[in-house]
């Protein structure tokens, strides 16, 4: 009755010293200068001396752990805010200091020694001593702005200056051009991307450029979205449409500081590629 009894104690021990700790919240400057772009969850166990846990040392381990994680996800220099820091008593805390007892002690723990001294089947010196704790870190990922603002306004101008300047001097003069779509998984930069393009054939004064508003409407009735994927196929159909000789599509893939644009010109009668362009970025 006494070794169960003991186990009790034992397991109230072990939820009594749980750990709940916070770390790096960002701060009303880091707002601006951060972007979060993801989170990140760690495991470990950590052994608390005496049932105190020693919070430098836990808020040190649980920043490692996550940011050793977030850059096996993510590309580029990213950091860690905003950790949450959990424990919970661990199993691994029963074995050398409860287990022994349960099946009849063994010779191997300081327990069995005072615990037959002492005329009882455990003492329980290794709980007095501490516990292992099961701690789950999770914290945000974020980049800095200057890293998201430097991509936007320098290596993608960059880039697209070149793939325009690409087709531009590749396609034949005076064809009528309809901009269709460029992929990208950011709404935003895709839209960047179509917009700058038709305004650097228009500056060019060397194509007729289809109408918005005409691509708008063929858009709506296809339903097919400027920021989407459409294969050839489908590009030389909306281009007959539209009545345009020449379609360009494109792409943005990658990530981090690997990025690729890719634009295409199909010519809508033969279905074949005038020209592309690649670039990093």
């Amino acid at each position: 009755m006494k070794k169960f009894g003991f186990l009790v104690i034992s397991l109230i021990t072990m939820l009594a010293s749980c750990v709940s700790l916070s770390d790096k919240e960002i701060s009303v400057k880091e707002q601006a200068e951060f972007k979060v772009i993801g989170s990140v969850t760690a495991e470990f166990n950590s052994f608390q001396f005496f049932h105190f846990p020693n919070q430098k040392n836990l808020k040190n381990k649980a920043y490692l752990e996550l940011k050793k994680t977030a850059q096996s996800k993510y590309d580029g220099n990213v950091d860690i805010r905003n950790i949450t820091i959990t424990g919970s008593g661990s199993a691994l805390t029963l074995l050398p200091n409860v287990l022994p007892a349960v099946i009849g002690g063994s010779l191997f723990y300081l327990d069995f020694y005072v615990g037959m001294l002492a005329g009882i089947p455990i003492t329980g010196l290794g709980l007095l001593i501490g516990n292992i704790q099961k701690i789950t870190a999770m914290g945000d990922v974020v980049v800095s702005g200057s890293q998201t603002g430097s991509f936007t306004a320098n290596q993608m101008e960059g880039a697209l200056n070149k793939a325009a300047e690409t087709l531009i001097d590749s396609m034949p003069r005076n064809a009528s051009i309809a901009i269709l779509s460029v992929y990208s998984d950011n709404r935003e930069t895709a839209e960047y991307v179509i917009d700058e393009l038709e305004y650097k054939f228009v500056d060019s004064k060397k194509f007729k450029i289809v109408d918005r508003r005409r691509l708008e409407q063929i858009r709506r009735e296809q339903n097919f979205q400027l920021s989407g994927e459409v294969d050839d196929n489908s590009a030389v159909s909306i281009g007959n449409m539209l009545g345009a000789s020449v379609v360009i599509t494109g792409n943005i893939s990658g990530s981090g500081s690997s990025r690729r644009l890719i634009l295409k010109a199909l010519d809508v009668k033969t279905a074949q590629i005038v020209t592309m362009a690649r670039e990093r970025f």
